[in-house]
This record gives C-alpha cells, structure tokens and sequence, in this order.
C-alpha cells in the first residue's frame, strides 16, 4: 500500500495547466490521501490536524472541507484507497505470473507486500497502528480490507487448485486467522525493529501460509 502509488507528484502548477475539473479534484483527492497517511504515521492519528494535512498536501484548508468531512473521513479513505492501490499490486504481479508454483506465488506476494511497507514506515504505521487509535469509526473499513485481502487469499489459492498444487480450495476461517497473524507480527515489528524489518516476516509468512492453505474447507 503504497504512498508513490495513492499520491500525485506534488501540487498542481499554478496558471492555466490545461486539465479538467476531474482531473483538478482527483488530484487533491489523492494528494489529500497521501498526507493523512504521512502525518499519522508521523505525528499519530490523535495529534494530526487538518492544517497537518492540508499543508503536506499542499491544498487550501477550504478544499479539503469541500472533498472530506474531516479528518476521521479523510483517513478512512486513505486507508481504502492504499489497500486498493496495494491489492490491484500484488494482483497484477503475482497472479499473471506464468511457471510460478503456488508457493512461490504466495512467497513472491509477502516479498511485495513487506517490501513496500518497509521503505514507508510513515505509511506503514498509520495503516497498521494508528488505524487501531482512529476508534470505532474505521471499524467497517478494517472488516472490508480483511475481507479484501482474504478474497485476494483465495483467489491466488484457486489459481494452485487449477495448476494442481493444491488439491482443494482452502479453509476460510483458516485464512481469516492467518490474516490476524500477520496483522499481529507486522505491528510488533513496527514497535520493536521498525519498518526496515518487515522483509524478515517473509519467510515466517509463507511458511505459515503453506500450511494453512493446505488444510482443505470442512
């Protein structure tokens, strides 16, 4: 979930530049996404202001008030709009893989996933720890991503099903305990080694993966 991939390069040139008034909007939009996720990460979810965000993003605080309500909405899309970013990834990538077995699929997916977050510790704090401090109100968005990334599971696991490395789909309560695993190991990292460790939990990842999605559905 990566910040270069949700964010512009920087703020739009002053003058005539010849976009669109979508173009404009999606812009800040996106420009308004990136910064929430970097003054979380920074100055946690209870600190950060507006005027944090709209000075990162480079926008005139009246604009963000005409895109989002406030902050917990601005940092709830943000949130959705880097998991999307991440997931449309680590599909692209692994899935089109041609002569790649099921387990360097799943291996090639954590090497991806933990690579990007590791050079984001910004981003990769706020999605993992802050979005914990945000309170009720990214309860429904947590749900879905753990939704998202479950169906993402399943998805490359029908792929080992059709090439034969797997002999069934693989239990689904299974992989919504792997996926509160990783969520676990992955903030314990952050709290104790920092993002630049992330890329060790690969290996523990797929390991524990395997033998979960070799258990097949009851």
């Amino acid at each position: 979930m990566s910040v270069e991939t949700i964010g512009e390069p920087g703020p739009l040139p002053r003058g005539r530049h010849g976009l669109t008034r979508e173009q404009v909007e999606a812009s800040q939009y996106r420009r308004l996404c990136t910064a929430v996720l970097e003054a979380v990460g920074e100055l946690g979810f209870a600190a950060t202001t507006v005027a944090d965000i709209v000075t990162r993003a480079q926008v005139a605080r009246r604009t963000f008030y005409a895109v989002f309500g406030g902050k917990d909405e601005c940092f709830a899309a943000a949130y959705d709009l880097a998991v999307g970013a991440a997931l449309e990834q680590l599909q692209e990538t692994v899935t089109g893989l041609e002569g790649v077995n099921f387990a360097d699929r799943v291996r090639i997916s954590f090497e991806i996933y933990l690579g990007v977050l590791s050079v984001q510790p910004g981003a990769a704090r706020a999605l993992y720890v802050e979005t914990l401090a945000a309170g009720p109100g990214l309860v429904e968005h947590r749900l879905r991503v753990h939704e998202r990334f479950a169906d993402y599971i399943m998805a490359v696991a029908r792929v080992g099903v059709r090439d034969g490395d797997l002999t069934a789909e693989p239990d689904r309560q299974l992989v919504d305990m792997l996926l509160g695993g990783i969520d676990d190991r992955v903030r314990a990292c952050l709290h104790t080694k920092g993002a630049q460790a992330l890329p060790e939990l690969a290996p523990l990842f797929t390991r524990t993966a395997m033998a979960i999605v070799s258990t097949p559905a009851p």
